[in-house]
């Protein structure tokens, strides 16, 4: 096995407390990133590693994801154990929470964090059912999924401040499942140990949302009315069923956020793309063109047809249609967007 040197909160470290790591990982820091353009893709696969864990001899062995299509990953220098500190101040050793954070970059250079090696009595697996290669989606309120901002040591800072006895939320994404699960739980100290407190822990699985699609400039709303799309007002957008579309979320394979919105009305229509507009579609239609990523531009939101990252969904007030546009249009005549009363991180 190779030697190699690791670093938790930016203290070095020969051994881990019972844990060795195996020679396929060659450094392991929490600081100093490097990523070339064009080759900074990370995906992952569907299909589980080992999860055999515990060794013989009692230590733990942190074992790398091992697939094609997760290499990015898997090749990460930055992967460490997850610590949660200590309340008493001159403790500086911290308290486990069983597992490890391996962090990566998105195609567009944002962090990408997840889980590996959960061990199996430990607070990640035993009391919050973390799996092997979980994605981390926030801690919190801090986004940590698409972010700039919350880089490998930022988020085992996130992790190393969680609060005591004040509920903790976390939110997960299992690709296996395509399910964002919330998880929600207080933690306490022992003498010696974190623990979760008992009957502390709610998991919920996201369900899908009932969401209007609004235009911003005159207070209208996308509807499905007579088995057309048409764009007008009601007395109440919020209870006019007309006006609502069922939002599902999932992850790509670039691990971006996509979205399709089902007619509440006929749960056979969908919003998607026919020709050059935005249209109401059959469920039997190609699937890629029921999807749409976001991207918000100066205040505005935009739909973008999934697979066309240079194309966008804006109002054409003259035509009274949303059709495609370039970007460029898009930051010309600015504010013909539609919005949400809800949107997540716009990086997701």
């Amino acid at each position: 096995m190779e030697s190699c040197k690791v670093y938790l909160m930016n203290k070095q470290k020969e051994n881990m407390n019972g844990f060795e790591v195996t020679g396929s990982i060659t450094r392991v820091q929490s600081k100093t990133y490097f990523f070339e353009n064009g080759s900074n893709v990370v995906t992952f696969s569907e299909t589980d590693s080992s999860t055999t864990n515990e060794k013989s001899d009692g230590k733990y062995c942190l074992q790398r994801l091992n697939t094609q299509d997760s290499i990015t990953l898997d090749e990460s220098p930055f992967v460490s154990e997850i610590f949660v500190k200590h309340p008493d101040e001159n403790n500086h050793s911290g308290a486990p929470l069983g597992g490890f954070l391996c962090s990566g970059y998105r195609s567009d250079g944002t962090f990408l964090h997840a889980f590996c090696t959960p061990r199996k009595d430990g607070i990640l697996a035993k009391d919050l059912v973390v799996k092997e290669k979980d994605i981390l989606v926030c801690v919190n309120g801090k986004m940590t999924l698409g972010s700039f901002e919350y880089d490998h040591e930022g988020v085992l800072e996130l992790f190393w401040t969680l609060p005591l006895s004040t509920t903790i939320s976390m939110v997960k994404y299992n690709r296996k499942s395509d399910t964002f699960t919330t998880m929600e739980f207080l933690l306490e100290w022992t003498k010696e140990d974190i623990i979760v407190k008992e009957n502390s822990v709610k998991l919920m699985a996201q369900p899908p949302t009932v969401e209007a699609l609004l235009f911003r400039r005159d207070f209208t709303s996308l509807a499905y009315q007579n088995g057309k799309l048409t764009l007008c007002k009601s007395a109440n957008v919020m209870s006019d069923c007309a006006h609502h579309f069922i939002v599902r979320k999932t992850l790509d394979e670039g691990l971006y956020m996509v979205y399709t919105f089902q007619v509440q009305k006929d749960r056979s229509k969908f919003l998607g793309i026919n020709g050059t507009k935005l249209d109401i579609v059959d469920e039997t239609n190609d699937a890629n063109i029921k999807k749409f990523r976001r991207e918000e531009i100066n205040k505005d939101v935009y739909l973008k047809p999934y697979g066309k990252d240079d194309m966008y969904v804006y109002y054409n007030k003259k035509e009274q249609v949303f059709e495609l546009v370039t970007r460029k249009k898009v930051l010309k005549n600015e504010g013909f967007g539609c919005i949400l009363p809800y949107w997540p991180n716009p990086r997701a």
